[in-house]
């Protein structure tokens, strides 16, 4: 099994960064060639290179596609000094981007390598480690020798992912998690929002707070039995349901009632004091089969919409995050 890596988790302005750090057996200069040597990269990573075989300078493409995934990340060469700094951009191509630093220097006959990835906004850190610890792996793996495969297994990265969840910061984690509730499928979303549950409960129970984190145009009757619709702007269908739990502004339930979906199914939503803000949790429970990786992604992306919502911002559907989103829960729920 992949073992964990030494990780630290920052928040700065809105945004965060974490660091993952390796030590491996070759000098420096072995490390570095595999860094930064296009075919070699591609060959440990598990991806298409798509920048051409020249060599990396500043400014230079630095893009390829996960072949695992189909995921295309689009970036840029932003600083290069070697054989100790590389960094380059990551996702450009899918807002907001995120800057990724690998930083290389001496550790007694070997070296330590230090990944840093910068968020463009917070985004899910435990899920990224997870990826980049396998990956590092990897690189560790084809250092000692060359074209050699770590096994993928998945049941190995969701407990890599669990146990950084585990060890950094609750704000840290944004994924969604499938669980089961009375034997029923679900997903589990818990976000730290910062606005009051007041303000987060006129979001999520007004049409007007509805249109400005979920994309829809809504109907809700403020009661137990009432009716919960929502006409989404971006897709041909609409969600019909009824209010099963009415008490504001701690907790709301309404029955997701869609053909897409599979049938009915149960989504609550509860709020906590926390602080200046409030903490969310929703619960979407499947009565009838449905596609997990569709509502998490949905979900997500929702979801961070949320805290602007509260404040009275509205957010524009972005398919392309959403399309990104969809691909890493199809992979990991």
């Amino acid at each position: 099994m992949v073992m964990p890596l030494p990780s630290a988790f920052r928040r700065r302005d809105g945004a965060a960064e974490f660091e993952l750090v390796r030590h491996l057996r070759q000098p420096v200069d072995k490390v570095w060639a595999a860094l930064t040597t296009p075919q070699r990269l591609a060959a440990w990573m598990g991806v298409e290179w798509l920048s051409g075989d020249a060599p990396l300078k500043r400014g230079a493409d630095f893009s390829y596609r996960f072949l695992n995934s189909d995921l295309e990340s689009r970036g840029k060469v932003l600083r290069l000094e070697p054989p100790h700094v590389l960094e380059h951009s990551w996702f450009e191509n899918v807002a907001p981007g995120t800057v990724i630093r690998w930083a290389v220097e001496p550790d007694g006959d070997g070296c330590r390598l230090t990944l840093t990835h910068r968020f463009g906004q917070v985004d899910d850190a435990p899920r990224t480690a997870a990826g980049w610890t396998s990956i590092l792996e990897q690189l560790a793996v084809a250092l000692e020798e060359p074209g050699a495969v770590l096994p993928a297994g998945m049941d190995d990265w969701r407990r890599l992912r669990d146990t950084y969840a585990a060890a950094l910061p609750p704000e840290a984690t944004r994924d969604g998690r499938r669980l089961e509730v009375g034997g029923l499928p679900a997903l589990r979303f818990e976000r730290r929002i910062r606005r009051p549950a007041q303000a987060v409960w006129e979001a999520l129970t007004t049409p007007e707070g509805i249109a400005r984190w979920m994309q829809a145009e809504a109907i809700v009757e403020p009661r137990v039995g009432g009716c919960y619709r929502l006409a989404f702007h971006d897709f041909d269908h609409v969600m019909e349901g009824a209010v099963t739990a009415w008490d504001p502004p701690r907790a709301f339930e309404y029955t997701w009632t869609e053909a897409q979906a599979g049938g009915d199914s149960l989504v609550r939503v509860t709020l906590e004091p926390d602080g200046e803000g409030c903490r969310l949790v929703l619960l979407h429970t499947l009565k009838a089969g449905g596609e997990m990786a569709d509502f998490a992604s949905g979900w997500h992306w929702h979801l961070d919409c949320l805290d602007d919502a509260a404040e009275g911002v509205a957010s524009r559907f972005d398919r392309a995050r959403w399309e990104v989103l969809r691909a890493a829960y199809g992979m990991t729920l």
